[in-house]
């Protein structure tokens, strides 16, 4: 997935399927997003690997929501 830039105001004649994808786009990219005070806090914590498989997780899931 690229990374999106809000660049363009939406018309708003779109359906609910295609807002929510967005959304939902929206959604996955601030999980990939790299949060270092968090993943310096995970290891910190001696806990980064399971951080990091329980964000696979979540993207895996995400991903079975587009509509």
């Amino acid at each position: 997935m690229l990374a999106m830039k809000d660049q363009n105001t939406i018309i708003n004649q779109e359906t609910k399927t295609e807002k929510f994808n967005r959304a939902l786009d929206l959604y996955i990219e601030s999980v990939h997003k790299p949060d270092h005070v968090l993943r310096s806090c995970a290891h910190n914590q001696h806990c980064f690997d399971e951080l990091m498989q329980i964000r696979s997780d979540v993207l895996e899931y995400v991903k079975t929501k587009r509509k």
